[in-house]
């Protein structure tokens, strides 16, 4: 670990000049690679929370990382914001506290499994720069980078609950008596290593996989295609609802303010793949 040390203090000790037109670059460089997986407005997500979680890891937004990071704050905020507001932004997305940033981490940790080696090195480069910018990476700095260096092994749910995400949305496929059927949904819920889709128990796709519980899921990425298919199964679980209540809370409330019901389904019997636009294939489970 000491050439790990040695890069800190190196990082540490760069004239502002330097850093800025390192982090400037790689910020740059990681900014295109995002955008490669996903939309640009996903990838300036992502790109946000990455350095923000960053600034999280010793719970403070000092003066300097505010220097550094005023565009982004802008960004979050729509228009100019000053070091007070933007500490306010920090504490209000729960950075200053580390038991309440678990969903910037899961989204960094979601993004650090599908990028290349290359764009990952990049990442974490600016995540160290990020906690260096006071002049000092703290031991819970160092800790928190380190964490990010570690091999990040995806379960096959956890594959598919990335690139749904970096989807955003994707077509569900039934089969209605002899005929196909399709709809385009946006919500998917990872819970105890497995994918959960919604539904009302109005809609004509839940009758659908009543009587015949086969269908496909298939989301584009870019040049490719994720296809998971399998035996859709409904279950009743109260974490689902929470999880819904805080990722779609408009839908959830339309939904009890007409006495509706939404449950939510996992495929069983599964596989997944990606599928790329020459027909190559690559079997995720």
């Amino acid at each position: 670990m000491a050439s790990f040390d040695e890069l800190c203090n190196y990082i540490e000790n760069l004239d502002e000049a330097t850093f800025t037109a390192v982090f400037d670059k790689k910020s740059t460089d990681v900014l295109t690679a995002l955008t490669e997986h996903s939309n640009g407005h996903a990838a300036i997500n992502a790109y946000l929370h990455f350095i923000l979680a960053s600034v999280a890891a010793d719970g403070v937004l000092s003066e300097a990382e505010f220097k550094l990071l005023r565009p982004m704050f802008e960004n979050l905020n729509g228009g100019e914001v000053d070091y007070e507001g933007a500490k306010k932004i920090f504490e209000e997305m729960g950075l200053n506290n580390a038991d309440d940033y678990r969903q910037v981490v899961d989204t960094m940790v979601d993004i650090l499994g599908i990028v290349d080696d290359s764009v990952k090195d990049d990442i974490i480069m600016l995540c160290l720069m990020t906690c260096a910018i006071d002049g000092k990476v703290s031991e819970k700095e160092k800790d928190w980078i380190r964490q990010l260096s570690r091999p990040i092994e995806l379960t096959p749910a956890e594959a598919v609950s990335t690139l749904l995400t970096r989807a955003r949305t994707f077509v569900l496929a039934t089969v209605d008596g002899d005929r196909p059927r399709t709809r385009v949904l946006g919500f998917h819920a990872l819970l105890d290593d497995k994918v959960y889709l919604v539904s009302g128990d109005y809609k004509d796709y839940y009758k659908q996989l009543q009587a015949n519980p086969k269908c496909e899921v298939l989301a584009q990425l870019g040049n490719e295609f994720l296809r998971w298919s399998g035996k859709a199964v409904f279950v009743k679980d109260d974490r689902l609802m929470k999880i819904a209540e805080k990722e779609i809370p408009d839908i959830v409330k339309i939904f009890k303010e007409k006495n509706l019901n939404l449950v939510f389904f996992t495929l069983e019997e599964s596989s997944a793949e990606l599928v790329g636009i020459d027909n190559t294939y690559q079997k995720i489970f």
